[in-house]
């Protein structure tokens, strides 16, 4: 597997525990400024004390802690582990599954298991037990070990993004996402540990069948209350804990908020019966720990119910709140994935200290700055949910989500994209319970503000597939939405169809935006339309027609005072420029103008995008080492912000530049490089782009001969993004 640099690690690392940079630096005594710098990877290894202090902050230990201060120090680690960090990380240690831990692990070391099911009740600990195997497995699985949980993926096409995303593959919707991922793991020695499969159960064969018939070196490690229905597959079903670990792991909940209570004390016999009267069931257990700072382990065992040992320790539990924290309760199911103190507060009327009562008793976890609670619990609380509450609760629940994304839609663009970034990434399934709720009740206004709003964050993270589907089911609704409202939705569509590299389609789409926005007297959206309809035409290689478009549109922009768009505008009108001689000089003139603006934005992404525009020109001036020399630093800042499809594209810049400078073997080593990020993320090539990539392919090829080409090539395809970096100089 592909190692991670430390930039990657911390800012995944960060995010998986629900920590925004600020958080982070709150936690940890290390400034904010630092910790972006590190993500930033401004600074690519961390003193020896501020790695212990993040691995302090963000809870390490063990093998993941040992690997994280080895790469903060720049060392290499030892690549038997890498595939570890890819995994979540408990907070406990797991205890009483060693047995079938060990039975789990020797089965998926044969070659005639390449699927296996952990089945069992809910609580009963599957997850816990699919992570210990996963990263027990991880030497056996050089390739990558990913996890993908499939607890909101309500169809077989989210499932496969979900394993997509895991798995680092883009959808670029033009090829089948299924095949997709088989061109990317075919061949690779994976394990994919997919979690809670049970609602999906019936259509496993779209699933991972396809995966495993086709990909002979992957293994799938899936958990699920049911046995899933494909011919060869193995099932281990999980067993509520024996008694002695019943006990420790009923210890281990007690002592975590009352250090010296032991069993002993507390009467052996009374404690193991409290055990065994909740069925050895891991969830049981940890929810009745919680009333033990309420109760003597004998009262506890007087009031535990017989019967389903889950269900009665719910009821139990529930029945043991006040009215508020059950009202609470019930309405927090209305999330997914997740939330946010200020959302629960806005949606579900929640007061600080309710909350604090559900998290008291063990039936809602703090997660960084983020609030969880485990699906059987949620759906549990679901069922509790009264229809008038539904009622309610669900249109707010979608209010909230508009209006976070409409927020991020202006913020994703400037100083604050990555913190923005972060938090539709942590609340992407309440986004998608929210459009699913519009669709379901033909709310067709609020559908298509929030799939409007989002294509910025699909584009980003490349769920261009998924946005283009929520997106068409939202435009087809009936109903009089807003001109405005619709026309923005048409520019969302058409912007993700270029990205396909649909442009019948996009031309379609950003024509009908155009004529509402027109309807509408909307003076930045019709400027906006003009400038997409002016980045087709780009795409098609007709400059002259694209220059006129985005005339146009900056003139429109700067009577706005539109400081952001003008900045784009600059830069694409640069473009379209370049490649005539009488405006050459023009258009380098309006990239450094573009640089200049997007620098004062604070956004990475767009000055990234300026600076390898004004490189191209100085490529195409005979400037070769000045063009060198920006391409390297955009190559630094999209690597900074993740913008993968850009990389590839000043990869390939970059590339041709050092090959105009008389190197061979580096430039073909970029150009392998940055054909495995296309390949992965599915971005294409406009007109201009692949007139220039085909003559430096041919070029160097030529001049180093096909045995050494294809050598370097293939070097690049499979370097980390780190090396890449390294060796961009």
């Amino acid at each position: 597997m592909a190692e991670e640099s430390f930039a990657q690690l911390l800012r995944r690392l960060r995010i998986g525990v629900g920590l925004t940079q600020e958080e982070l630096a709150h936690r940890s005594t290390v400034s904010a400024r630092s910790i972006s710098d590190l993500e930033r990877a401004i600074y690519r290894t961390a003193r020896k004390e501020t790695a212990r202090l993040l691995a302090d902050a963000l809870e390490l230990s063990g093998t993941v802690r040992a690997q994280f201060e080895a790469t903060a120090r720049g060392q290499a680690t030892d690549p038997t582990l890498s595939a570890v960090l890819s995994l979540p990380v408990p907070l406990t240690p797991l205890i009483g599954r060693e047995s079938e831990i060990a039975t789990v692990c020797t089965l998926l070391q044969r070659q005639d298991v390449r699927l296996l099911t952990l089945t069992g009740v809910g609580g009963v600990g599957k997850t816990r037990v699919c992570l210990a195997v996963a990263q027990r497995l991880s030497p056996d699985f050089p390739d990558g070990v990913f996890f993908a949980d499939l607890t909101a993926a309500d169809t077989p096409e989210l499932a496969l993004s979900a394993i997509a995303q895991a798995v680092g593959v883009r959808d670029d919707g033009a090829t089948p996402l299924a095949r997709t991922l088989v061109s990317h793991l075919r061949g690779r020695q994976c394990l994919l540990a997919a979690d809670n499969f049970e609602h999906l159960a019936d259509r496993a064969a779209e699933i991972v069948g396809g995966l495993l018939a086709e990909c002979p070196a992957l293994t799938c490690l899936v958990t699920s209350r049911r046995t899933l229905p494909l011919r060869g597959g193995h099932e281990v079903a999980l067993q509520p804990l024996h008694v002695d670990p019943a006990i420790a792991l009923f210890t281990q909940c007690v002592q975590a908020y009352w250090r010296e209570w032991s069993p002993e004390e507390a009467g052996p016999e009374v404690v193991a019966e409290i055990c065994a009267r909740l069925d050895g069931l891991p969830l049981a257990l940890e929810l009745a720990a919680a009333r033990m700072k309420l109760l003597s382990a004998e009262e506890l065992l007087d009031r535990l119910a017989l019967g389903d040992a889950l269900r009665a320790t719910l009821d139990w539990s529930y029945g043991l709140l006040d009215e508020r924290a059950r009202t609470l309760f019930t309405r927090l199911s209305a999330f997914a994935g997740g939330w946010t103190l200020e959302a629960a507060e806005e949606i579900c009327r929640c007061r600080l200290d309710d909350l604090a009562t559900l998290v008291d008793n063990s039936l809602v976890r703090r997660s960084g700055g983020r609030f969880v609670v485990l699906e059987t619990v949620r759906q549990y609380a679901e069922e509790l949910l009264t229809e008038e509450e539904a009622a309610d609760i669900a249109p707010r629940h979608l209010d909230w989500f508009v209006a976070l994304a409409e927020t991020a839609d202006r913020e994703l663009v400037g100083a604050g994209q990555r913190r923005w970034l972060d938090l539709l990434a942590s609340d992407h399934d309440n986004l998608r319970r929210a459009i699913n709720y519009a669709l379901a009740t033909g709310d067709a206004s609020r559908a298509q503000r929030l799939t409007g709003a989002l294509w910025r964050f699909w584009e980003m993270c490349g769920h261009l597939a998924e946005g283009r589907a929520w997106l068409a089911k939202a435009l087809d609704l009936p109903g009089d939405s807003p001109p405005l409202v619709r026309g923005l939705a048409f520019k969302a569509a058409g912007n993700l169809a270029r990205d396909q590299g649909d442009v019948a389609e996009a031309r379609e789409l950003h024509t009908r935006g155009l004529e509402l926005f027109e309807f509408a007297g909307y003076p930045t959206g019709v400027a906006t339309a003009l400038t997409n309809l002016g980045n087709i035409l780009l795409d098609e290689g007709d400059h002259e027609a694209a220059a006129a478009y985005y005339e146009q549109s900056l003139e429109r922009f700067r009577l706005l005072g539109d400081g952001p768009h003008v900045a784009l505008l600059l830069n694409n009108l640069a473009l379209a420029l370049r490649k005539r001689p009488a405006t050459l000089s023009r258009a380098a003139s309006l990239a450094r103008e573009s640089v200049a603006e997007f620098h004062k934005l604070k956004d990475e992404r767009g000055e990234a995008r300026a600076l390898e525009t004004l490189a191209r020109i100085l490529d195409h001036t005979g400037d070769h080492r000045a063009g060198a020399d920006l391409h390297r630093q955009a190559v630094q800042l999209r690597y900074a912000v993740n913008d993968r499809g850009g990389l590839a594209r000043s990869l390939e810049g970059l590339a041709h530049a050092r090959a105009a400078l008389g190197e061979l073997e580096l430039p073909v080593w970029l150009l392998g490089h940055a054909a495995a990020i296309r390949a992965a993320t599915g971005d294409f090539r406009n007109a201009d782009d692949e007139f220039e990539w085909q003559g430096t392919v041919r070029d160097l090829r030529g001049r180093l001969g096909p045995v050494a080409f294809d050598a370097q090539w293939s070097a690049g395809q499979a370097a980390t993004a780190d090396e890449a970096l390294r060796r961009c100089g």
